[in-house]
């Protein structure tokens, strides 16, 4: 059967529709029916007129309906994860009341999809929805969306949401997405090694600089390891109390950002850490026991084999103070179709509903969007049986995202990344190290 909606929601969903080249905003929940008290009430002329009009209005609602369409959404998921994002798609479609019917289409690697979205931006030829990461969106903002007033009038609890998440979906000035496939960054290591040192898992920064020189006095070879420089800085930075990045430049030439990059330096330069090379992925090197963990993406479980050794997993080492990166893409719509709106939103609601999300997070790796779904006995069940799942939960209180509202904000990500690891090769002392990196910032504004 067709759901009814109130003819002030579509009235407002077209005449924004209308508006080329500016975000969407429209009220899934306007009511403008006059009451059954106001309709009896002896009226003047005037308000007998506005009882009338709005009887109209109440009359109209209810023939607007979802109309029966396709929905096409853009994705980068491949795999397992494709799989299962296909079976949450087909019982949509299937189950779904409007005859809304959602076709996915792989756009490749992450890189392939930010690309094709930036060129079909420029053609004006976006798809109704995709994934997308914030700092992707920076081009084309005005062509998404805006659901600000779908999630405040028909949204299953919003605050139900990591509030990480909530902010992340918000951080241009209006809920521009739905959080989607995400995960954290943990620290993977051989619990049977570290056990064989005598130690448990590492806490702090301290604890890595221990155990680091503990294991290569002993095994000869770097302990540690980290997936992306770009972020390990960030989060360093956060658990030392300092800014990072603004949309005016590097926030950390203080004496806290030397007291991070002291720490980061000091690791590799002591042989403590390396970076990954030839080996490309450090899921490829732990699962050789040529090191003693490494940190990276949740999601990368699936890819350490652990023979031979048993594998633990715990939450990220910390200073002053607990901060965990959060990846992962988000539901961003970008159709300017009234109609097409409404179907979009039914499809981004089901998807990070607490039953889809929980299947999500246990089908593929990636971590639940809402609390409930972390608490409920399904996902509780699967985190008993799932280190993984255990140290990114965890650490749930600590997640953040990196802003990505400023016109650099890709920039500064590649631009952190490739001079780390040039400082890094180079054997750079702390200060030398903490100048570069924010003058290499400073160049991207």
């Amino acid at each position: 059967m067709k759901k009814k909606i109130v003819a002030s929601l579509l009235t407002a969903v077209m005449a924004a529709s209308a508006l080329a080249g500016c975000a969407q905003k429209v009220d899934p929940n306007a009511d403008t029916a006059a009451s059954t008290d106001e309709a009896t009430q002896e009226t003047t002329q005037e308000e007998a007129t506005q009882d009338a009009e709005s009887t109209d209005a109440a009359a109209t609602s209810e023939e607007k309906t979802i109309e029966s369409c396709e929905i096409t959404f853009w994705h980068g998921m491949s795999n397992t994860q494709e799989e299962v994002l296909t079976q949450l798609t087909d019982e949509f479609n299937s189950s779904n009341e409007y005859g809304i019917t959602v076709t996915l289409v792989n756009q490749g690697s992450y890189g392939d999809l930010s690309q094709k979205l930036q060129a079909a931006a420029a053609a004006d030829g976006l798809p109704d929805m995709a994934q997308a990461y914030n700092n992707w969106l920076n081009p084309y903002i005005d062509k998404v969306v805006d659901l600000t007033d779908f999630v405040e009038n028909d949204f299953d609890n919003y605050d139900d949401i990591i509030e990480a998440y909530r902010n992340e979906c918000s951080e241009f000035g209006f809920i521009h997405a739905l959080p989607f496939n995400k995960s954290t960054y943990v620290m993977f290591y051989n619990k049977t090694v570290l056990d064989e040192l005598g130690f448990e898992a590492p806490k702090t920064w301290d604890d890595l600089t221990t155990i680091g020189e503990a294991y290569v006095e002993k095994y000869g070879n770097p302990a540690w390891g980290v997936d992306d420089l770009s972020g390990f800085v960030e989060a360093s930075l956060r658990q030392n109390g300092e800014s990072y990045v603004d949309g005016t430049g590097a926030l950390f030439n203080t004496d806290g950002g030397l007291e991070t990059m002291t720490y980061i330096m000091d690791l590799y330069n002591n042989g403590y850490a390396r970076l990954v090379g030839e080996d490309k992925y450090f899921s490829n090197v732990l699962s050789a026991q040529s090191m003693l963990g490494y940190i990276g993406s949740s999601t990368g479980a699936s890819y350490i084999t652990a023979d031979g050794f048993e594998l633990g997993v715990c939450p990220v080492p910390s200073n002053k103070e607990s901060a965990a990166y959060c990846a992962g893409t988000n539901l961003v719509m970008f159709t300017q179709d009234a109609n097409k709106q409404l179907a979009a939103f039914e499809y981004m609601k089901f998807l990070t509903s607490a039953e889809s999300t929980t299947t999500w997070a246990i089908g593929t790796g990636y971590l639940p969007v809402r609390t409930s779904a972390y608490e409920s006995a399904e996902y509780q069940d699967f985190m008993a049986g799932d280190v993984t799942a255990t140290a990114a939960y965890e650490q749930s209180d600590a997640f953040f995202t990196s802003l990505a509202s400023y016109d650099a904000s890709n920039d500064v990500r590649t631009a952190v990344a490739a001079k780390m690891e040039e400082l890094i090769l180079e054997g750079a002392d702390p200060q030398t190290a903490l100048d570069a990196l924010v003058e290499e910032i400073n160049a991207q504004f």
